[in-house]
């Protein structure tokens, strides 16, 4: 072997080792990443401390979530969705709760409960999804839905919060529309991709290698680099720092940060209002209410708006739930949640530590929420 190679070689390891040593943490939970140090995940539980709030329809969290809620008694369902402002608290104190289980036990009847779906910077295709897995596992009567303009950017669906759903080969029945067909096509392209769905196959190939040299090679270093390195033990995470870090650098450069103006996609927006349009047409068929909110935004500070976008917006919303009577109802939070309950996120570029956090607020903000949809759902013969 050459003395060039050697060399070569030498420098891809100490690269890679580089790497990975600074693009990992064993326990980031990248979908969380954007919360920073002063907000914490948090997931809404029953008296007995039991799900309430899912937020990812995957193994373990879905069927502890549907058994509590059997156990319950099976109860007609009032369905919360959201994104990370519903599953997030800013400098959480012990025994802190979100707005949603507060909503919860105010609530409890012998009829019917309210549970909650989160994902983070869930698009609305994403919510459609999410509701026509619902529908067919629990009585929805009547979903709730916030309406984040900055999530209308998004497009598509994510794997990783539909996990069950791509392992199960899930499909929305199919009714000719064609954002069912794109959110089916999708699913269908992480079916291949899914671990999950490759068992039996893994299962053939590690029976061939039974006893041979090549299995027994492989589970050797493998045992003993995860018993010698936390980097190898946690060497999945690499990905998701490192193309975090990417996203930084990319921000960095072009003076991206929580206060730049988001403008409108208009294509993203009329895909996610198709979805929305979708949501409640069969819910509308099925005698189901839709609750549609402007979620509160912090709004002593500059918005990171185009405001003519997000005026036209909020008005589309409203003339789409008062074309629909007393079915779907509108209401708007934007400002109920005062400056000083707000707090700061992770930064999204290398220069700062910390920025504005236009999403989440403190505890104190999740009480005046409460009281804010409490008084809808009364109004609307929702609650008690």
């Amino acid at each position: 072997m050459s003395k060039k190679l050697l060399i070569e070689i030498f420098i891809g390891f100490v690269l890679s080792w580089w790497i990975i040593k600074t693009f990992f943490s064993g326990e980031t939970k990248f979908e969380n990443l954007a919360l920073g140090t002063e907000t914490v995940s948090y997931q809404a539980v029953d008296e007995n401390k039991k799900l309430i709030h899912i937020s990812k329809i995957d193994g373990a969290e879905r069927s502890e979530f549907i058994e509590n809620w059997e156990k319950r008694g099976k109860k007609k369902v009032i369905l919360f969705m959201g994104n990370s402002q519903m599953h997030s608290i800013n400098q959480m104190k012990a025994e802190e709760v979100n707005f949603l289980e507060q909503l919860y036990f105010r609530n409890r009847n012998d009829s019917t409960e309210i549970l909650g779906n989160s994902l983070p910077n869930a698009g609305l295709q994403e919510f459609l999804l999410a509701y026509e897995y619902w529908k067919e596992v629990l009585p929805l009567k009547a979903v709730v839905i916030p309406l984040f303009m900055d999530d209308l950017r998004e497009d598509g669906i994510r794997n990783v919060f539909f996990e069950d759903l791509v392992m199960t080969k899930f499909q929305i029945k199919d009714s000719g529309d064609m954002m069912i067909e794109k959110i089916n096509a999708d699913l269908r392209s992480y079916w291949s991709a899914n671990p999950n769905n490759k068992t039996a196959e893994i299962n053939a190939d590690m029976a061939a290698l039974d006893e041979t040299f090549q299995e027994k090679t492989e589970t050797y270093l493998n045992d003993k680099l995860n018993q010698t390195s936390e980097a190898w033990r946690n060497r999945q995470n690499v990905r998701g720092e490192f193309f975090n870090w990417i996203y930084k650098l990319r921000n960095t450069v072009f003076g991206i940060n929580a206060n730049t103006i988001r403008r409108m996609i208009p294509q993203r927006l009329e895909a996610n209002m198709n979805a929305l349009n979708l949501i409640i047409d069969d819910c509308i068929k099925n005698n189901r209410q839709v609750i549609l909110y402007i979620p509160p935004i912090r709004s002593d500070v500059v918005l990171p708006y185009d405001l003519n976008d997000y005026s036209a917006f909020k008005a589309r919303v409203e003339k789409l739930a008062s074309s629909h009577g007393d079915l779907v109802v509108f209401k708007n939070y934007e400002s109920i949640i005062p400056g000083e309950l707000w707090g700061y996120k992770a930064a999204t570029n290398l220069k700062a530590e910390k920025e504005i956090d236009f999403m989440h607020f403190q505890y104190k903000g999740h009480q005046i929420l409460t009281d804010s949809l409490q008084v809808m759902l009364k109004k609307n013969r929702l609650a008690k």
